[in-house]
């Protein structure tokens, strides 16, 4: 609060004062008394005013700076009204009432709404176990089929199943990933070993868009969760077959150690990314250019990975050469800690 807003807010006050002056002056003259007492009167009560005014200015002035770091220092800042002090205007004691009033209003309104993101999370996550289990049986049917005509037709289904499958799950992951403390298991795992069999589980949508996949990685383990980073390496994965030059592609995944951790690295020789949109493929809803021409992208995927990479204490960055490449290089940590404190 500036000394003009301060003195703004008490014009009346100060106008009182001046036509009180005047009228003192006046009347003090009227009446006969010297002209130097009348000064010195007018003086005193000039610089009694200005003091007033001066302390006034400093005490409110403390009393707002000390509610702004209060405020600034707070997680919850609509919990102002809860922890400031007692006021000693019987003014700011009503103002902190309807604070108070208006906090506990926006207190309940967010505690209804956390219940209902709750239970609506809650439900998600149990439609789609419920719906994984028709899938799950629909791929065995069609694994079991032994008529030619039936596994023919077995074979074009696969990919489709496939590809919902993915869908179900990136909706599972993305109602679980604001909580991944609750579902999340960080362990020494064998990033071969997960590669191989991210790779295993996207084969029919793979083989379906005629992708290769050459895996070579020697560098042995990090700290994650197993099952969180082959979502993430599934996305991937998926993006690199469904933005493919021509009828197929190829997709290079090695890894190497580098200081304080291990970098892998996944290469397509795909469309690649124009340079103007590389820096928000990992933007909610982010289509780009190439989702725009016919991909049905929701711009979901790569978000997810980003998400789930901050969370697991893993750096997720991208490099591309629209109509050449695109590489997704992913840092793990050399130690779990560094994981951990991210969760």
């Amino acid at each position: 609060m500036t000394v003009f807003e301060y003195m703004r807010d008490r014009i009346w006050t100060l106008l009182v004062n001046l036509a009180a002056m005047i009228a003192v002056t006046a009347y003090l003259t009227a009446g006969g008394v010297s002209a130097s007492m009348t000064v010195l009167l007018i003086l005193g009560w000039a610089v009694t005013l200005v003091i007033f005014f001066a302390l006034g200015y400093v005490r409110r002035n403390r009393y707002f700076r000390d509610l702004e770091h209060t405020l600034q220092a707070l997680d919850k800042p609509y919990l102002l009204g809860e922890i400031m002090g007692k006021p000693y205007r019987s003014e700011d004691r009503k103002y902190r009432q309807l604070i108070r009033l208006s906090n506990k209003a926006v207190i309940e309104a967010i505690r209804r709404m956390e219940d209902e993101q709750r239970e609506y999370k809650e439900y998600i996550e149990s439609w789609i176990h419920d719906v994984k289990l028709p899938i799950t049986a629909i791929e065995l049917i069609c694994r079991n089929q032994t008529d030619p005509a039936a596994k023919e037709a077995a074979r074009k289904i696969a990919p489709e199943l496939s590809r919902m499958d993915n869908l179900v799950e990136s909706a599972l992951f993305y109602a679980r990933s604001d909580s991944v403390y609750q579902d999340y298991l960080i362990r020494e795992t064998d990033l071969q070993a997960v590669i191989d069999q991210t790779i295993a589980r996207n084969k029919a949508y793979l083989i379906a868009n005629r992708m290769m996949i050459e895996a070579s990685c020697s560098c042995g383990s990090v700290f994650c969760d197993e099952k969180w980073l082959q979502f993430i390496l599934g996305q991937i994965l998926i993006n690199a077959a469904k933005y493919k030059k021509g009828q197929g592609g190829k997709v290079r995944i090695t890894g190497k150690d580098i200081k304080n951790g291990v970098l892998l690295v996944l290469e397509d020789d795909g469309m690649g990314i124009p340079e103007s949109e590389i820096g928000r493929i990992f933007e909610k809803g982010f289509t780009g250019t190439n989702g725009r021409g016919g991909q049905k992208s929701t711009g979901i995927g790569l978000y997810l990975c980003k998400k789930l990479c901050g969370k697991l204490g893993i750096q997720i960055t991208a490099e591309s050469e629209e109509g050449a490449f695109t590489r997704i290089l992913l840092a793990f940590p050399k130690s779990d800690h560094a994981s951990l404190s991210n969760l």
